[in-house]
Order: C-alpha cells, then structure tokens, then sequence
C-alpha cells in the first residue's frame, strides 16, 4: 500500500515538474519567437528605407520628391564642413558617416546613375570601397585601420540630399523630411578641373541617431547659436540647388533642358512651386483657425445671452417659489 502511494506521489511530481517545464519552455520559445520577428521586422525596415517614403506617398494629400546638390564651399552648409579633420573630439558629418561604415554600425548602398535601391543585393563592402578611392589603409590582423588624416574629408565637398515634401494629413500640417544623403568627392583631374565622385546613399534612418548627437555652430554672427547636425537638416538651414524633382521618366533637370539658362529657371520654378504650396496651407490654416474662433466667439455670446435671460427667470421663479 505504501508503495503504490510513493509510487503515485512520485508520478503527479513528474507530471508537474515535466508541465512546469513544457510551460517554461513554451515562454521562452515564443519570447524567441517574439524577439526574432522584432530583429525580422527591423531589418526588414532598414533594409527597404524606403518604407516610411511609400507610406506617405500613399497617404498624403499632396506629396513631392526632391534631390538637391549641397555644396559646402556655399557658407551657409559650412556646419556640414569643418572640422576638415577631427579635433578635440569634433568632427564634420563625412568623417562621422565613414568611421560608422569602417565600423560596419551603419549600411551604406552603391550609388546607381538616376535610382537608389536599398537592398542587400546593393550594399557597399567597405574594403572594396576604400580600394575603389584609393583611401590609405592598414590592415591589422584583418582589421582595417584609417588614420584621421587619411578619411578624404576634405574632399568631400558636396552632398546629394533626397528629400519628401508633403501634406501631413492627421495634423493637417506642411512637413519636409530628409530621405537619403550621398556623400560627393571632389577630386582633381589631369586637366586642372575636379570630377565630382558620388561615393554611396545612407538612408537618413540609419545616421538620425548619430547626427544628433554631433553639436555644430548654426551661425557664424552669433556663436552661442548650436543645435546638432540633425537640427540642421530637420530646420533646412542648408543650401541646395534643386538638381531634380520625382517625374515619370525619373529624369534629372539638365536631362530635359537644353541650356543652363533653361535649367536655372526650371530650378526656381520648382522652388517656388514648394513655397507657393506652403504659403497657401499656412493662409488656409490661418483662415480655418479664424473661423473657428469666430464660432467659438459666437457660441459663447449665444450661450451667454440664453443664461441671462434664463438667469433673471430663474431667480424670479426661486424667490415666488414656496416648499
């Protein structure tokens, strides 16, 4: 008898022990499950950068696709610029993007003739890229090492900035968001002129982070003006000249003109397209928030006359009133 008792005892203890497990092992397979489709899901977004572009293209009222050539020779991008080398601890956004790409910390995609395409199938390998540029190097046990004086930061003399320009619709508001930027080398030729390098597209999601990180002088007049690099990009404190704007045949403007005289006044031409647009949302933002002021004006006087008039009735009828 007390053998078939120690002998059940002993079985309802394996079955719990062996449910607790399975219940254990359950979480922690869907806890892996879980955080594998999390890693799924985020590679999935860096990989096709574009995603957060179509989601708006697709639910905006309005929307438009602009490149833009930054030129840092022009004061006004020189924030993007210097230091030409980093010093005390500074450094300008070229050798901030290379360290982070020397690093493997961020994904980088080959720069294609009139399309960017974000796919593995296009990232740049690093050590071929360094190669490509003739970028001087040291390899240390298979571990590529670049002197600060050896990143061609001051060669990189421009950027090519992809940008959105769009109607927000939940707010109702104008928005401009920065796409993709593409780092341009300037490096000179037999012929005493520079030939212009693009060297690869970061999407913007990949750097958003770093960039605010890094604090840059917004003014040359007033020093104490600082922000970060994303600040400068997110505030358009930058100059570009519009170089092309999304169309059919994904053609850039000097594709379609037959003079610079042509292509500058198609330039303007978009850029006062986007201020026109803007100008006119911010009047009939203006003009919907009078109106709604106005009513709420007269809601409140309509309101204020009824409980007067109901004020004195009220009071009359209280004092004749008896219980």
């Amino acid at each position: 008898m007390k053998t078939t008792i120690l002998i059940l005892i002993l079985s309802i203890s394996m079955q719990l022990v062996y449910s607790q497990e399975t219940a254990r092992e359950r979480i922690e397979q869907r806890s892996q499950a879980e955080t594998a489709h999390n890693t799924s899901e985020l590679n999935s977004f860096k990989s096709n950068s574009n995603f957060q572009l179509n989601d708006i293209i697709e639910n905006s009222r309005w929307s438009r696709i602009i490149y833009r050539y930054i030129n840092l020779s022009n004061p006004t991008n020189a924030p993007l610029y210097y230091p030409e080398t980093p010093i005390e601890g500074r450094e300008n956004l070229f050798t901030m993007i290379f360290r982070l790409l020397q690093n493997n910390q961020i994904k980088a995609y080959e720069y294609l003739d009139g399309r960017e395409i974000f796919t593995e199938e296009y990232l740049i390998n690093f050590p071929e890229f360094i190669d490509r540029f003739g970028i001087y190097h040291e390899d240390n046990n298979g571990k590529i090492a670049v002197n600060d004086a050896d990143v061609p930061s001051n060669e990189v003399q421009g950027y090519y900035l992809k940008e959105v320009y769009y109607f927000d619709t939940p707010t109702s508001s104008f928005r401009v968001l920065p796409v993709a930027i593409c780092p341009v080398l300037h490096r000179e030729n037999n012929y005493e002129s520079s030939t212009r390098y693009p060297l690869f597209w970061v999407p913007y999601s990949e750097i958003k982070q770093q960039l605010r990180q890094i604090p840059v002088m917004s003014s040359g007049i007033n020093n104490s003006m600082r922000g970060t690099i994303d600040d400068f990009f997110r505030s358009r404190l930058y100059y570009g000249e519009i170089y092309k704007a999304g169309n059919f045949g994904n053609k850039s403007i000097s594709q379609y003109t037959n003079s610079p005289e042509e292509m500058e006044a198609k330039q303007n031409r978009i850029e006062q397209e986007l201020i026109d647009f803007e100008n006119r949302l911010r009047q009939e933002q203006a003009l919907h928030s009078q109106q709604n002021d106005q009513t709420y004006r007269n809601q409140n006087r309509r309101i204020n006359v009824r409980t007067k008039g109901n004020s004195s009735g009220v009071t009359q009828s209280m004092r004749s009133r008896r219980y």
